[in-house]
């Protein structure tokens, strides 16, 4: 198990799949910023993408009897992932929205907040105030396994199936360890070049050290600029070999540097180790369980799933994952995901600022109560607070054609979520 490291490159630190961010200190109190630079070279290279016409603004805190999703059977999700595959032209997309008639979430139940220990006003004002912000698309909140409050801004609704950007890294490592329980995968110590010795034979001894574990964690000590390093590798014909091509500026598991390169390589890990895409793995042991189905998956020049980045999800989707960790890794009485992947999503590995990292998800402390999230650029969030029984979920149009502003969604969880809770 990797230690707490240090932190390397504090000028660019990335968390969400797409462009350049400042440092996470700011980073919280502003929100991620596209660097004009970057956006006129993605216009040059990106193709216009119509934009789905919104269908409804909606707000939802209603009750119904029905039991929550992970005490309930889910539906089987199946999905043609060549369909559903991205061109490999660019490594970043344009972030269109996809349509999902079914909103993914059929299984969640709406319940009034008083029923679950909630304050609806104060829970009402906290979500009206974060539709001040005008790129927000949706924020649901659950708990005691109930959807408690559930509200679409800006002309986006619950079929709305958008990029999650980097909050799929922990969706990575989900999958990772469920690789792993089924033997597909020896252990997560396990040196990259194990699994793909033909871009190691002329490596260093020490680039050879590189484990699974070092890329989830983002110590694997590669050279890596997030939001620039990109644009060389996507010139490749092959992504995977130009990543791990890089020098290596850092010994193997001492170093944190937040590398997206490091994640993709993780995905061509898994599609080897298994013999089947990384689309293909999430979907018949991870999504299909749960009635997930991804609208759109990346995918590089050479047939590899994008590995942290450019999955497309509805949020009631992505909530169902927030309580599929909540419940300890189980959906509908099932296993899904070990134990294992849980506790490591909350076993700091560096300190980054005021957070912590682990293996593809991050860990804050707010108003005394420890809690684990995703985090995918622009604002989409999966908090998981665990002492609360409470998961949430926020979604943000990240279209090259709107100005984004990430919420603060601390603020929002310590003002008015937290403050919230009238009974346990």
């Amino acid at each position: 198990m990797v230690g707490v490291v240090e932190v390397i490159s504090p000028g660019h630190r990335h968390h969400g799949g797409g462009l350049a961010l400042r440092e996470v200190a700011s980073l919280r109190r502003e929100g991620p910023r596209k660097m004009k630079s970057v956006m006129r070279l993605r216009k040059q290279r990106l193709r216009w993408i119509t934009w789905v016409v919104p269908m409804l603004s909606l707000l939802a805190v209603a009750g119904c009897t029905e039991a929550a999703s992970p005490k309930s059977a889910a539906r089987t999700a199946t999905v043609d992932c060549d369909r559903i595959a991205g061109n490999g032209r660019t490594f970043y997309e344009s972030n269109p929205t996809y349509p999902d008639p079914r909103g993914g979430g059929a299984a969640l139940s709406p319940t009034p907040p008083e029923e679950q220990g909630l304050d609806s006003t104060m829970l009402r004002t906290g979500l009206t105030k974060l539709g001040n912000n005008a790129s927000l698309f949706s924020a649901l909140v659950i708990r005691h396994d109930r959807l408690v409050a559930e509200r679409y801004y800006h002309g986006s609704d619950a079929q709305r199936s958008n990029n999650v950007h980097s909050a799929s890294k922990s969706i990575l490592q989900a999958l990772v360890h469920i690789a792993v329980a089924k033997g597909y995968i020896g252990s997560l110590d396990d040196p990259v070049a194990d699994y793909l010795p033909e871009y190691f034979g002329n490596a260093s001894p020490d680039k050879k050290k590189i484990t699974i574990r070092h890329m989830l964690t983002m110590t694997s000590g590669l050279d890596w600029t997030e939001d620039s390093t990109e644009s060389q590798v996507e010139k490749a014909s092959d992504w995977v070999k130009a990543i791990l091509g890089r020098s290596l500026v850092s010994v193997p598991g001492t170093a944190f540097n937040y590398s997206t390169g490091n994640t993709h390589v993780v995905s061509a890990v898994l599609q080897k180790a298994t013999r089947m895409s990384t689309c293909q793995f999430a979907h018949q042991y991870l999504f299909g369980p749960m009635g997930i189905t991804a609208e759109h998956w990346g995918r590089d020049p050479r047939g590899i799933f994008s590995g942290g980045y450019n999955v497309y999800l509805t949020p009631r989707e992505l909530a169902k994952f927030g309580l599929l960790y909540l419940h300890d890794g189980k959906w509908g009485g099932q296993s899904l995901v070990p134990h294992s992947a849980v506790r490591a999503a909350q076993a700091r590995t560096s300190q980054v600022d005021d957070l912590a990292y682990s293996e593809g998800w991050w860990m804050d402390t707010i108003s005394g109560r420890s809690m684990y999230f995703a985090w995918g650029y622009g604002g989409q969030f999966v908090y998981v607070i665990p002492s609360a029984d409470i998961v949430l979920v926020t979604s943000e149009n990240t279209s090259e054609n709107t100005s984004n502003k990430e919420i603060d969604s601390r603020a929002f969880i310590r003002d008015y979520l937290l403050p919230s809770m009238t009974g346990p």
